[in-house]
C-alpha cells in the first residue's frame, strides 16, 4: 500500500542555516534513565518487565546530547517508505545523510524490532480480542473500570504510576501532563505489564514524525539522537553538550515527588503508600466529564464591572448636584 511521504512542516530552511527558523525555540526533550538497583531492592517489576521485552539497555542510556543537533536532525526528517506499515526515516546532519528504519534502530538502541506496531493516541484499536476494559483491569486492579473512563493516574498504584511516568517521559515523550494516560499509554502499558511483544523502535520513530507534523512543540530522544549520529560516524565538534540531571534518574525521589512514602513492613519490605492526605481522590470520571464540567462553568461577564463603575458615578454625581444647589440657597 503506498502512501504519501512524510515531511517536516514549516519554513525552508535559510541558506548556509543548520536547520529551520521555527525550530529555533523548540525544547528538546532528552529522555530518562531508570535505577534498577532501586526498582529492584523495593519489590518492583519494572526490571523483570522490560528484560522480557528485551528493552532494559534502553533505560540504561546515559549519553550527552546536543540540542543544536537536536534541531537539525527533526528540521531535514523525511520518512522515505512507501508502505505505510513501515517507517524509513532519512535526514541530514552537518552534511551526512543517514537512514534508518526499525530494525537499523533497534541495533542502536540494544532492542528487538519486533511485535506490535500500533501507534494512536486518541482511540483504541479495533481488536475484539484486545478490549480497553480488559487492559484497564491490569492496571486499574481495585477501580470500576468502564469503557471511557477518563484514566486518571492519580488511582493508579505506586509502580504503575512510575510506569506511566516512565512511559510519557522516556517511551513515548510528548510533553504533555501526566494527571491522565493516552489510549496509547495505556496499550503501551499493558503490553509491558503483561509482557507481549511491542515494537518499540518503531514506535520511536512514529514519535519522532509526528514532533515534526507539529509547527511547535517539543523534540523527543535527546539522548537516543546521540546514539543515532554515533551509530553513522558522525563526529561531533564545537557544539554545546548538555547531560541529564540527578532529578532526571528515576529512583525513590522520584516517587516521593509523585506523593508517595517509603515505610517498611516486616514480612514485605518496602511498601510506597500515598502521602497523609495525598493525591489519590478515590474518583473515577468519564473522559469527557473535565470538559463538560469547563463548558458548564459560569464564565466571567467583563461589561458587568464598567457598568456598575458608571452607575456610582451617576449616583456621586447627583449627590454632588444637591449639596452645590443647598450651599448656593
Amino acid at each position: 500500500m503506498s502512501k504519501t511521504k512524510h515531511t517536516s512542516i514549516g519554513d525552508k530552511t535559510p541558506s548556509g542555516a543548520r536547520y529551520k527558523s521555527s525550530y529555533a525555540g523548540r525544547k528538546v526533550l532528552y529522555g530518562r534513565v531508570i535505577d534498577f538497583s532501586f526498582t529492584s531492592g523495593d519489590n518492583f517489576m519494572l526490571e523483570e518487565w522490560f528484560t522480557a521485552l528485551g528493552w532494559t539497555y534502553y533505560f540504561s542510556i546515559n549519553a550527552p546530547y546536543y540540542v543544536e543537533i537536536v534541531k537539525e536532525f527533526y528540521s531535514n526528517m523525511v520518512n522515505v517508505s512507501d508502505n505505510c506499515d513501515f517507517v524509513e526515516i532519512k535526514t541530514k546532519v552537518s552534511r551526512t545523510v543517514i537512514k534508518f528504519d526499525d530494525k537499523v534502530l533497534g541495533n542502536i538502541l540494544g532492542v528487538p524490532a519486533i511485535g506490535s506496531k500500533f501507534f494512536e493516541t486518541k482511540k483504541w484499536l479495533e481488536d475484539p480480542e484486545l478490549v480497553s476494559e480488559d487492559c484497564l483491569r491490569v492496571l486499574y486492579a481495585n477501580e470500576n473500570v468502564f469503557g471511557g473512563m477518563a484514566k486518571p493516574t492519580n488511582l493508579l498504584g505506586a509502580e504503575h504510576m512510575l510506569l506511566h511516568h516512565i512511559t510519557a517521559n522516556h517511551i513515548l515523550p510528548t510533553f504533555s501532563g501526566h494527571e491522565k494516560m493516552s489510549y496509547q499509554d495505556l496499550y503501551i502499558m499493558w503490553h509491558v505489564v503483561t509482557g507481549k511483544a511491542l515494537n518499540l523502535p518503531h514506535l520511536i520513530m512514529k514519535n519522532m514524525l509526528r514532533a515534526t507534523s507539529k509547527v511547535e512543540g517539543a523534540l523527543p530522544y535527546g539522548m537516543v539522537n546521540t546514539k543515532i549520529i554515533s551509530h553513522f560516524g558522525i563526529i561531533v565538534a564545537n557544539e554545546v553538550a548538555s547531560r541529564i540531571a540527578v532529578g532526571d534518574i528515576y529512583n525513590a525521589s522520584s516517587l516521593k515527588r509523585m506523593g508517595w512514602k517509603r515505610v517498611f513492613e516486616s514480612g514485605k519490605g518496602n511498601i510506597w503508600l500515598p502521602k497523609k492526605g495525598g493525591r489519590r481522590k478515590r474518583r473515577v470520571e468519564d473522559e469527557n466529564a473535565g470538559e463538560q464540567v469547563e463548558a458548564q462553568r459560569p464564565k466571567p461577564a467583563p461589561a458587568s464591572q464598567p457598568a456598575s463603575s458608571s452607575i456610582n458615578s451617576q449616583s456621586l454625581e447627583s449627590m454632588l448636584d444637591i449639596v452645590t444647589r443647598q450651599a448656593i440657597r
